[in-house]
């Protein structure tokens, strides 16, 4: 038993030696390295894309059905190969279209775990538009994204058909053909939407550019360049032969008219075609057929400005091989030392004809990979008809996952799995997410639940690994996140300054408070405003007062002591209101009766001169003399009737008395206010002239004597 038991175990090294040779078969897939089936045991499946998931799980797309009613389908498989029948119904997702056949061509996996798939939906059995559906990561439409989960697009009455998924960091972008109405010659076309399934009106024309020169181009894939222009690559049928075409689209949807021409190269050396492209080290890599009937596999590498040749990949930019009668490549990729994987179908020629999934590697410059399967080559052979692979993915732990079709009692999806390198790196922790039970080196990309990512979606932080695998964030909450803070939100996970404390300013509303602040309580609370003087060295002050309003009064300060008879009222050192007693009275010191008292001047004042009465009934026109004395004249003459005027009165030089009727031996005299006689003069006319420039300025006296009357006059010397 011990010799049966070495016996064994040889054989299981030898195999799992065996299958770690590049370009072999996995036997942990489905034990036997590839596997086919479909939904049901009498529907007609056709898988066109796969991509392989961090954790080691597949989902595909193609089509099921019967003839004349396919649907678009997509499917999850486990890492063994089984199904997960946690996704959809089963494993599968089918979208159920009445209007006649569906197709599901290309497809990509978001970061957040959605599942775009672009082809086309029936209108009727005659008109397929574009569309796009949205899945979940569980296998449901994402009914949010575009109308009920679904982007479409009928471009025209005829056949539409999208081809390739593009992305961009905001918007993305299908590429396909729309064939002229009630005509067979296909149109190239470029589409472009958000990441919401809403078509980007600012893109093209509308949304949409179509490419038509005359001919009949059809795309089969798409890529892009460098600058985000949008390469198509596909065939161009003129006189019922095919052509290798690519053609250009500028980022913004325009067409490139500088490509080829009018956007459109055609290669008319070759009866080829090409069925993929993909952009790598500034080149465009190109992988189809060449031949009529009978083909050879065709790889090549041309520039994405011209179109010319790289003349140092392969022979004069192109590797053209030879295995069987019909060999074709569908799909192109790069391993991250820049090999490149080229994946389709080989063997008979013919409509059913016996051929096999074909998968070869290459080296970056264009030649054959010697080291991969045998002389660059592994075919597998499914089914003993028609099987062909039309997509394929990396896969973790450096392996290769190929998706088509088996040709059996009904077409079914098919699938195999190949071994990159003897060396499997990959995480080797099965408490990870993306744990490779084949890996035999750890590369250190375990990624376990905990770990952070980011989910892509900006409305989230701390992005982490969720105990399922998913990315999943946590939904920002902006808010005041300290607990001391009075608007504290305790939901909120991301402070966005707004916390306010005890002590912040406020406004509590109310226009008679001051001051306003966050109390204790938290409540908004402010001084009443009280007005006043709030100076303590004013008379008025007011310990009460909130604001000062300009009212302090001081001593010394004006006021009102409510007295009639007193005036200039004053706070004193001890702030009572005290006026000084209104005193009325002569103020001028020269009056003859000036008081020293008083401090209201009545108008009274009477200087010598002025008019008065000295109580002798004897006399008249009595006036105050030069002593201030009252005296009058005794001669009975009226003075006003004789002295007609005295000017200029004041004067500083000299002064006129004009006189009235006849003064007989009149003398003219000047006195000073004590009673001085300063001039005399004899008055000979009734106007006399005298100068007074010589004597200081003050009052004077003008008299004039006669032998009937005397006249006094006042006058001033300035």
């Amino acid at each position: 038993m011990k010799f049966l038991y070495s016996i064994l175990a040889c054989l299981m090294l030898s195999q799992v030696l065996f299958a770690q040779a590049p370009g072999s078969l996995d036997l942990s897939f489905a034990t036997i390295g590839y596997t086919s089936f479909g939904p049901t045991s009498t529907s007609m499946d056709n898988a066109q894309d796969i991509v392989s998931l961090p954790n080691g799980q597949m989902v595909f797309c193609g089509t099921s059905g019967t003839s004349g009613n396919l649907e678009m389908c997509i499917g999850k498989m486990n890492a063994d190969g089984s199904m997960d029948l946690t996704f959809g119904t089963n494993g599968y997702y089918i979208f159920s279209n009445s209007g006649g056949s569906d197709f599901a061509y290309d497809m990509e996996v978001l970061s957040n775990g959605n599942i775009l798939v672009a082809g086309a939906l029936s209108i009727t059995a005659a008109n397929p538009k574009w569309a796009m559906i949205c899945l979940n990561p569980n296998g449901t439409l994402n009914t949010s994204f575009g109308t009920g989960g679904v982007f479409s697009i009928d471009i025209d009455s005829g056949e539409d058909y999208a081809r390739k998924i593009l992305l961009t960091p905001t918007k993305i972008i299908l590429a396909g053909n729309t064939k002229v109405p009630g005509f067979s010659t296909n149109r190239l076309a470029v589409v472009r939407c958000d990441y919401n399934g809403v078509l980007d009106t600012s893109f093209g024309s509308g949304g949409l550019n179509i490419l038509n020169n005359g001919g009949s181009n059809t795309c089969w894939s798409a890529t892009q360049g460098a600058t985000g222009d949008i390469i198509l690559a596909g065939d161009a049928y003129i006189s019922n032969v095919y052509y290798p075409m690519l053609a250009k689209f500028n980022a913004s949807g325009g067409i490139a008219t500088t490509f080829g021409t009018a956007g459109v190269w055609v290669n008319m050396a070759m009866n080829a075609r090409y069925f993929d492209v993909d952009f790598q080290n500034t080149q465009l890599i190109l992988s189809g057929n060449n031949g009529a009937g009978l083909t050879d596999f065709l790889l090549e590498s041309r520039s994405e400005i011209n179109a010319a040749a790289n003349l140092s990949f392969g022979t004069s930019g192109q590797t053209i091989i030879n295995i069987n009668q019909s060999d074709t490549y569908y799909e192109v990729i790069f391993q991250q030392d820049g090999k490149i994987l080229a994946c389709g179908t080989s063997g008979t020629a013919g409509i059913g004809a016996a051929r096999d999934f074909v998968v070869s590697r290459y080296h970056a410059n264009g030649t054959l990979d010697l080291t991969w399967g045998t002389n660059g080559h592994t075919l597998t052979s499914i089914f003993a008809n028609w099987d062909d692979a039309y997509g394929m993915d990396l896969y973790p732990g450096n392996k290769l996952i190929l998706g088509g079709f088996s040709a059996q009692t009904n077409t079914q999806f098919a699938f195999a799995r190949y071994i990159i390198s003897s060396n499997i790196p990959g995480c080797m922790n099965p408490l990870a997410c993306n744990y490779n039970p084949l890996a035999t080196v750890d590369d250190g990309s375990c990624i376990l639940p905990g770990s952070p990512c980011n989910d892509n979606n900006p409305n989230t932080i701390n992005d982490s690994i969720g105990p399922n695998c998913n990315c999943v964030g946590v939904l920002i909450v902006p808010g005041c996140t300290d607990p001391l803070a009075c608007n504290y939100n305790p939901l909120a996970n991301q402070n966005n300054g707004t916390c306010i404390y005890p002590g912040a300013s406020c406004d509590d509303g109310n226009p008679n408070t001051t001051n306003d602040s966050i109390g204790a309580n938290c409540n908004c609370v402010g001084n009443l405003m009280v007005p006043g003087c709030m100076n303590p060295a004013a008379c008025n002050y007011n310990p009460l007062a909130t604001i000062d309003d300009g009212s302090c009064l001081f001593p010394g300060s004006l006021c009102n002591d409510n007295n009639p008879n007193t005036m200039n009222d004053t706070y004193n050192s001890t702030c009572d209101c005290i006026g000084m007693q209104i005193v009325p009275g002569c103020m001028d010191p020269t009056a003859c009766n000036y008081n020293p008292l008083a401090n209201v001047d009545d108008s009274s004042c009477l200087f010598p001169g002025d008019a008065c009465d000295d109580g002798d009934a004897t006399t008249i026109n009595d006036v105050y003399s030069a002593t201030c004395e009252c005296s009058g004249v005794t001669n009975g003459l009226n003075e006003l009737t004789n002295i007609a005027s005295v000017y200029p009165n004041p004067t500083s030089d000299l002064v006129t008395i004009e006189f009235t009727g006849l003064i007989e031996g009149a003398v003219l005299q000047l006195s000073d206010v004590q009673g001085r006689i300063l001039l005399t003069k004899k008055v000979l006319s009734n106007k006399e002239t005298i100068s007074v420039g010589q004597f200081e300025t003050g009052t004077y006296f003008i008299s004039i004597k006669g032998t009937k009357q005397a006249i006094v006059k006042q006058i001033i010397i300035e």
